[in-house]
């Protein structure tokens, strides 16, 4: 954009900074380029940024190699700036020299980066991060030069292996997140892995002493000035204990510092830190071993205390006349979009690890694509991050000053505006204003609070939990005064009971004070939701039963308090179905990940658990197996949770709940077996000449067997599985050391049964039954194809082959798969003799039942004409007909094969429709019972003359 209509004050100081450059210029005899786009290009630089004009004046030699180099268009690759360094180095260049070598560079790089981003060449992004890339090159060759001249006078400091030690530098703040700004200072930590005595030279030091004195050496070099430019301005007060504490520490004392001392003001700032020199793989180390002090495993609510004491303090500091103008710290600044994001990686971070990106429009992205926040705010957020963080650069170009305070010169006013592409102030700074303000707003909107109750308006329910153990609560009948203040509740007795037995559990008297403040707001809010609810004394039970089990972490507290939309749901759910609140008790940091403003459950297809899975799956290092396996857990209990809450509140068809819950499972099974596998073949390697893809694991597959084989698995179901491999001779290969390929499966296997049992601080995955193996508890892990062929064919008992209708392969090498299937197929359609076949399932059912019978009740699985009833009659005809019906052989679930024997003429229409809508009605029973935890004495007549009718046709059928 050419530069039109200027000021005279302007159009001087342009003509002024042209007549000083041409004069040298021409002493020189330099010709610049007189193409038109380059002449309005040099008018932006010469205008805008007096720091381009004085510096290509005063050394015009920059320009001119920018210019031939055509750096001033192009873009740089990622180690552009340290091999140009490097270049510039040698064995002998002393302190001195190098001063000077960073000090030309910056100057040359610095001209380049201004002049893309005021002739519009340069993205923002493209802008930050060759800023940041220019700091981190200079700090790590820096280090490097300084460690080597260290090394040679002082000796080389050693871990205990005795390998070289070197530092590890943390970049802080936007230089972390690549994000730096123009004449920004660079906020660095300084860290060494190990402590250690350094014998060099006839002296004897510490590693302490080395790294103290290596960074004093560093800070001397980036603090000086040559030429009247600075280098890079350091900060290193972020480190521990602040300037009093020790300049640089080991990684041990880092840990225990933050461990022990660590604040929630230093969480904040260690959200963007990367290591950027030094040893990088050791900084890299460090940061993962503070991660659990950023971010927490679990839903941090229980911070926000601290959150709003930082907010109240950018409020205040906002407040001040002096930051008024100031577009970093004043109102709807550079600072609040930066909190705005940042307290929302706090908290989920730990649960979601996308969330510990360092990018601030990275997390903004992020928080719209997880429905956090709305399209329109994160359009108003980072349109404002990206016209904000320009201006930045205007005003900093200007001078190569650090200042972020707009100016109150009319003439620098006009300047600012032109430089960001308004033809004047007022243009400018309505635009500006309107981003302030918006900002602004978002900002004040997080972490508002209700207004609490004064002394004079107190709630009786409040006053009530407060003063329980007064005597004059002792007579039930006072406490019940207050509680007639509230609707829905008829049994005010028991509203007592339950508060007191709250009151006395031990879990609620070791509360610190903190967490009894919350508990003492949350009760009320608890009790007035129960009465709102049917059967409000029933609910009230099962929230107090709630609130004792998380009552110890009180971030779940924090949650319910700051999000009362979801007490609202967890107290509908309570009324509902008494099973998902246990759910929650034991799983409570699926609160927040399920339930809350926008967040409607519904019943999940297979390719949506596997891309969410991926998803989750993909930020965690692959290396890190326990993470993974913790992550699954989460995984499974909230999408199981999910399925509960779209079953009790829209009331699903129980099969395609059933649908739901196998996919999770089989799409865990599945992970689980890449991750075993991964972990067996780091050790021993892979069984040769087998190419495995991911997904897949040759030679060796899993099948269903059960309700998992059947597609009916329910919410408190096992799962019933065989493992089979494909066998072959001789020995893996590629470890670190070969077995034989059997015991590789065996050891497979063993490591998936481990790793869906193992106990997780997100607790486990399922409970897995091997029993229906060849030759059961007794045999083989995982059994070899033929070997599983001749068992089955030879040796089973009839209730193995009754096993196998139900059973199906669901996750492995897809040929093993096939090669079972085809094994089930023969097995089902072989020949049998009617009359012993009938003789021994009907005896085999019999024994369970008088196993497994319940007395007194109504037992709709184990009882005559029950579910266990239909399932053998089925599994009898289709062993007794699938010789001449092979169709019988195609399903494994109960309902279609139902629907397939009425289609072969087996069962009549009418045979078949009635057994298969006992099967359902009865499962369904039991399925809602599970949910309410209700006995089935509780059931209805109706279900007699189901029963009665499934088990005469049973009788008829095995007679």
């Amino acid at each position: 954009m050419e530069l039109k209509n200027l000021s005279d004050p302007l159009a001087k100081q342009l003509r002024d900074r042209h007549a000083n450059l041409d004069e040298q210029l021409s002493q020189r005899g330099i010709v610049l380029p007189q193409t038109q786009s380059f002449k309005t290009d040099l008018d932006r630089a010469l205008l805008f940024s007096e720091f381009i004009a004085s510096t290509v004046t005063r050394t015009p030699e920059i320009l001119v190699d920018l210019i031939e180099s055509k750096d001033l268009e192009q873009a740089y690759g990622p180690n552009t700036f340290g091999d140009r360094l490097e270049k510039d180095l040698t064995p002998t260049t002393d302190e001195t020299d190098f001063k000077a070598i960073l000090t030309r560079l910056r100057q040359r790089e610095m001209v380049r980066i201004a002049w893309q981003d005021l002739t519009g060449t340069a993205t923002l992004e493209r802008t930050t991060t060759d800023l940041s890339a220019l700091a981190e090159a200079c700090v790590d060759k820096t280090f490097t030069l300084l460690y080597d001249k260290l090394c040679f006078t002082h000796g080389t400091p050693l871990d205990r292996q005795g390998s070289k030690q070197e530092i590890a530098v943390i970049g802080m703040g936007k230089l972390g997140a690549r994000e730096l700004n123009f004449s920004s200072d660079i906020d660095l930590i300084f860290a060494y892995p190990w402590d250690g005595i350094i014998n060099g030279n006839g002296k004897s030091s510490t590693n302490e002493e080395f790294f103290t004195k290596l960074c004093r050496n560093f800070l001397r070099v980036f603090d000086s000035t040559m030429a009247e430019t600075t280098i890079f301005r350091v900060d290193t007060r972020l480190r521990p204990f602040g300037s009093s504490g020790p300049l640089v520490a080991s990684f041990g004392a880092m840990v225990d510092y933050y461990q022990t001392q660590g604040r929630e003001w230093e969480r904040y700032a260690l959200i963007k830190a990367r290591p950027i020199a030094g040893d990088i793989p050791a900084g890299n180390r460090l940061l993962k071993s503070l991660n659990p002090f950023v971010y927490r495993r679990y839903l941090d609510y229980g911070s926000f205390e601290s959150f709003r004491d930082m907010k109240k303090r950018i409020s205040l500091q906002v407040k001040d006349k002096k930051f008024r103008n100031n577009i970093k710290i004043g109102p709807g600044g550079i600072r609040e979009i930066e909190f705005f994001g940042q307290l929302f990686q706090l908290i989920r971070g730990g649960v979601e690890p996308e969330f510990q990106a360092r990018e601030i429009l990275k997390i903004l992205t992020l928080l719209n694509q997880r429905a956090y926040i709305d399209d329109q705010t994160l359009a108003d957020l980072s349109d404002a991050y990206v016209f904000l963080r320009r201006v930045e650069h205007r005003l900093q170009e200007y001078g190569d000053l650090q200042t972020h305070d707009l100016p109150e010169d009319p003439t620098e006013q006009s300047r600012l505006a032109l430089s960001m592409g308004f033809d004047t102030w007022p243009m400018f700074a309505h635009v500006l204003n309107r981003h302030l303000s918006i900002v602004h707003t978002h900002f004040n909107h997080l972490l508002v609070e209700k207004k609490q109750p004064t002394p004079s308006d107190t709630n009786p329910l409040s006053y009530l939990w407060q003063n329980l153990t007064d005597p004059q609560f002792d007579d039930a009948e006072a406490g019940c005064t207050m509680v007639n203040n509230i609707p829905g509740f008829k049994d005010k007795k028991t509203v007592i009971r339950l508060l007191k037995s709250l009151e006395a559990n031990p879990s609620t008297r070791r509360l610190t004070a903190n967490g009894r403040n919350r508990l003492n707001r949350l009760v009320p809010k608890i009790i007035q939701k129960a009465g709102e609810q049917p059967h409000a004394e029933t609910v009230l039970a099962r929230l107090v039963d709630l609130v004792v089990t998380i009552e110890q972490r009180t971030c779940y507290l924090s949650l319910l308090l700051e999000k009362p939309d979801v007490l609202d749901q967890i107290a509908g759910l309570a009324a509902k179905s008494p099973w998902i609140i246990g759910f929650l008790s034991k799983h409570p940091a699926l609160l927040d990940e399920l339930l809350g403003p926008g967040k409607n459950p519904v019943l999940p297809t297979r390719d949506e658990l596997r891309a969410e899975l991926e998803r989750r799956m993909s930020q965690i290092p692959p290396s890190d197996q326990e993470f993974q396996i913790e992550e699954l857990c989460l995984f499974k209990h909230t999408n199981t949770l999910g399925i509960a809450v779209a079953d009790v509140n829209q009331d699903y068809p129980l099969m395609k709940v059933s649908d739901s819950l196998t996919y999770v499972a089989e799409t865990v099974l599945e992970r689980v077996i890449d991750i075993a596998w991964d972990h067996i073949a780091e050790k021993y390697g892979t069984p040769s000449g087998m190419d495995r893809k991911r997904g897949e694991s040759p030679g060796f597959a899993a099948i269903a067997y059960g309700k998992l084989g059947g597609i009916e698995l329910g919410y408190k179901s096992d799962l019933d599985l065989v493992f089979i491999h494909s066998g072959g001779e001789g020995t893996t290969r590629g470890g670190k050391k070969d077995i034989e390929i059997t015991r590789f499966y065996s050891m497979l296997g063993q490591r998936i049964i481990h790793a869906l049992t193992v106990h997780t601080p997100a607790g486990t995955l399922y409970e897995t039954d091997m029993r229906l193996r060849p030759s059961g508890q007794s045999g083989m892990i995982v059994s070899e194809i033929n070997a599983f062929e001749t068992y089955i064919n030879e040796e089973a008992w009839t209730w193995e082959i009754q096993a196998i209708v139900r059973a199906r392969p669901i996750a492995g090498d897809p040929e093993l798969q096939d090669r079972f299937t085809r094994v089930r197929d023969r097995v089902l359609r072989k020949q049998r003799d009617p009359l012993t076949l009938k003789r021994e399932v009907k005896e085999m059912r019999e024994r369970l039942r008088k196993k497994h019978l319940k007395s007194g009740v109504v037992d709709l699985k184990q009882g005559k004409g029950g579910i266990v009833d239909i399932e053998f009659l089925v599994q009898y005809l289709v062993l007794r007909y699938s010789h001449d019906h092979p169709a019988l052989t195609r399903w494994t679930d109960n309902v279609r094969i139902i629907e397939t024997l009425a289609l072969e003429k087996i069962l009549t229409d009418t045979e078949a429709e009635q057994i298969k809508q006992a099967y359902l009605v009865q499962r369904r029973a039991i399925h809602r019972l599970n949910l309410k935890e209700e006995e089935e004495t509780r059931l209805s007549d109706h279900f007699f003359k189901i029963k009665e009718w499934v088990f005469a046709l049973y009788e008829k059928i095995l007679l």
